[in-house]
């Protein structure tokens, strides 16, 4: 982990935080507070409880449904590669779910669910991850090498020999991509299903200083977010593919 950033990353962040530190000096603290500011706000979170338990409130309802939309898309794109009338009924109304945006899904959660702790986020991640899902997956399956399939199926090769030595090791780059983008896409709807519709979790608290004003607890939780994002994307998602690329290898 310890070379998950480039050291030019550390670089940009160094002249990030002088420019912010300098913009602070000038402006009042409810427009830009400083360094200093929001970390004594963020100590005070911890301190509280409340960053625990707001994001353990958001993690799992981003895992549930990030799970569930990672299972239906890649149950979507088999089907649809396997059956064309199927792919000709159902693939535009993947794309028309992939164009609506997120405001629209949310304000609708609302309508049919009301203001649901657990259910209008899980709504919003699943209906938004899914698409992403699905649309790697599927196209990882339409670039497949089918000659090498017809080959193995020519000499009696088993179905799940296939599977596990031609499905597989041809959809792992689509899969691996699509569960990095997805987790993004995931992560962000839970806050902002959160930040709109809930009385919990990391939204809700971002809600609750956006009400008050309190720009130093808005910065000291988007730290928070941010901070899990880096350490998903470049430390477990970089173990998966580390381990992935020495699968296929072997």
């Amino acid at each position: 982990m310890k070379n998950f950033i480039t050291k030019p990353f550390w670089i940009l962040l160094i002249i990030l935080f002088l420019i912010w530190e300098r913009g602070a000096a000038g402006l009042n603290s409810l427009i830009l507070p400083s360094i200093g500011e929001s970390y004594q706000a963020l100590k005070e979170i911890a301190v509280s409880g409340i960053l625990v338990e707001s994001f353990l409130i958001t993690l799992r309802r981003t895992l549930i449904a990030y799970g569930l939309a990672v299972l239906a898309g890649i149950i979507l794109a088999l089907l649809l590669h396997r059956f064309k009338f199927l792919q000709r009924t159902f693939r535009p109304l993947i794309t028309i779910i992939q164009a609506t945006p997120p405001v629209v899904w949310v304000s609708l959660a609302v309508v049919w669910f009301g203001v649901a702790d657990d259910l209008t986020p899980i709504f919003l991640i699943f209906i938004v991850s899914l698409p992403v899902i699905f649309v790697n997956i599927f196209q990882g399956l339409e670039e497949m090498n089918t000659d090498l399939i017809e080959m193995a199926r020519a000499y009696s090769t088993p179905q799940f020999r296939i599977l596990k030595e031609i499905y597989l090791p041809s959809l792992l780059p689509a899969l691996v991509s699509a569960l990095s983008v997805a987790f993004a896409f995931a992560w962000k709807s839970s806050v902002f299903a959160e930040f709109i519709a809930s009385s919990s979790g990391i939204g809700y608290q971002l809600s609750r200083a956006n009400s008050m004003m309190a720009t130093d607890r808005l910065f000291a939780w988007t730290i928070i977010l941010i901070l899990f994002m880096l350490f998903v994307e470049y430390y477990l998602l970089e173990k998966l593919k580390k381990h992935v690329s020495r699968w296929k290898n072997d």
